[in-house]
């Protein structure tokens, strides 16, 4: 059944590699942000350096495993980047007011960060660093 679920809707298998790497990723951002912090980084740059490491992870592990592509990966790497840093910007804003705004503890507004930025960076990716050209050309970038 669960074969056939992905047979017909390929889209729920890359949503779930992307949420598997996304959670490895997102460790490995969080970790070397927890280990940045407890050597007295600031709070934006642990930040900022914890975010560049798991999007180049993130980058690494989807091309291969998930969207399984090797064309253009400059190109597509500069994309994915750049939707990255999307949600970097994101991040920032909600570390901003989580943080400093309304007084949250760091750890739970990064989790929740994390998780939000995550749905919009599935997104982005899906329809313009790991979409065929062959396809955008045919005007078939759809989501789902």
């Amino acid at each position: 059944m669960i074969k056939r679920i992905i047979n017909e809707y390929p889209i729920i298998k890359e949503m779930f590699l992307y949420g598997i790497i996304g959670l490895t990723c997102a460790g490995i951002d969080t970790l070397s942000f927890i280990g940045l912090r407890n050597i007295s980084v600031p709070l934006f740059i642990a930040n900022f350096i914890g975010i560049n490491i798991g999007i180049t992870c993130s980058f690494l592990l989807n091309a291969h495993f998930n969207f399984k592509v090797k064309d253009n990966m400059g190109k597509r790497a500069l994309k994915f980047f750049v939707v990255g840093y999307i949600g970097l910007l994101i991040s920032m804003l909600v570390f901003y007011i989580g943080v400093n705004k309304l007084q949250y503890n760091e750890i739970t507004v990064k989790l929740f960060s994390v998780i939000f930025i995550a749905i919009i960076q599935f997104c982005l990716n899906k329809l313009f660093t790991f979409n065929k050209d062959k396809e955008v050309a045919n005007g078939n970038n759809k989501l789902f």
